[in-house]
């Protein structure tokens, strides 16, 4: 589809998860009631909603971009508001409660395995709901559903859409805009199968990692080097796509990503191989920005992957989830084309 489609609609409408990322760098990941010593802090904003859109105001500053969702009344929430208008993205659908403090994670990155593990306060995130759904509007043409399964207003049963997840995208789509999805990566097979299963009929893009993946087909995948099973996970973007996606399935881990359309195509792209990771921190949001940003501008399935991949490369050499960010003109240098 074209830039813009036939409907004249245009940009990326950010639904969801705000909140601000408290990162701590330690040297490894202590045993339980150990002590292990945080050698760097640092405070941005971060979540799916915010990640996602940065990434794209750095990627293109041309293309129109706006968030929706909750905070505090506090210095967390005015945070979060500054930023966005910093990056020429507009927050006036950005609702503040004054009785629910700004959502937050505490992350905490292992040095010694550049791995992340998060500590969440829902906060004013679990206030946001089918009510508030109902008030968003725009000329955007994609919505981006960001995170299901951290939305506690959304995750519970629905009467008729089987969840609330399910009903809120099937409201954006009556309002006009494409659909886009993503997750949090929950431990509970049970929550995806009672809240992510029923909104997959409703949502266009579904962009997960490979433990969600897994989680939502039953099967586990082997994705390290050259045991990854690309195989296999396109077998579960089919099945995802069985289940009800209508357009796109896009699986990514960090040996890569792999696409399956409606449409009959295929693809898989490996990712590209960095010296060394400074934090992972808001890789996959990086991923599904870029892939994202193919989709609005009409590019071909392969090069919506590498642009995701591309993104998610440069977001590898900086702490925040955002930092790494690059121009257009960077993505293409390193794609090649």
């Amino acid at each position: 589809m074209a830039e813009g489609s036939d409907t004249g609609r245009r940009g990326i409408l950010g639904v969801g998860n705000l909140l601000v990322d408290k990162t701590h760098r330690i040297p490894a990941y202590p045993a339980e009631s150990m002590l292990a010593v945080i050698d760097d802090s640092a405070m941005s904003p971060g979540g799916g909603v915010f990640n996602v859109l940065c990434d794209l105001a750095r990627v293109d500053p041309a293309l129109p971009l706006a968030a929706a969702g909750l905070v505090g009344d506090d210095p967390d929430g005015r945070l979060i508001r500054r930023a966005f208008e910093g990056h020429g993205i507009d927050g006036t659908q950005i609702g503040v409660i004054p009785d629910r403090p700004t959502s937050f994670t505490q992350v905490m990155i292992s040095q010694s395995r550049a791995t992340r593990t998060f500590f969440h306060a829902h906060g004013a995130n679990s206030r946001f709901d089918l009510d508030r759904v109902r008030t968003l509007g725009g000329g955007a043409r994609i919505a981006h559903l960001a995170y299901l399964l951290l939305l506690d207003g959304l995750d519970r049963s629905d009467p008729d859409f089987g969840s609330a997840g399910a009903h809120a995208l099937a409201i954006l789509k009556d309002k006009g805009f494409e659909t886009s999805l993503d997750l949090v990566s929950d431990p509970d097979a049970g929550r995806y199968h009672r809240f992510v299963l029923p909104a997959l009929p409703f949502t266009d893009y579904l962009i997960i990692n490979d433990v969600e993946a897994a989680k939502m087909t039953g099967t586990p995948l082997v994705t390290e080097g050259a045991a990854t099973d690309w195989d296999g996970a396109l077998g579960q973007a089919e099945q995802l796509l069985a289940k009800g996606v209508n357009r796109l399935v896009v699986i990514h881990f960090p040996q890569g990503a792999v696409a399956a359309g409606r449409d009959g195509q295929r693809c898989r792209q490996t990712a590209y191989p960095v010296s060394r990771v400074v934090s992972a921190l808001g890789a996959g949001d990086a991923f599904c920005a870029g892939v994202l940003y193919g989709l609005h501008q009409g590019e071909a399935l392969d090069r919506c992957l590498k642009l995701g991949a591309a993104l998610a490369h440069f977001t590898l050499f900086a702490d925040s989830a955002t930092d790494g960010a690059v121009p257009l003109t960077r993505l293409a240098a390193l794609i090649g084309a």
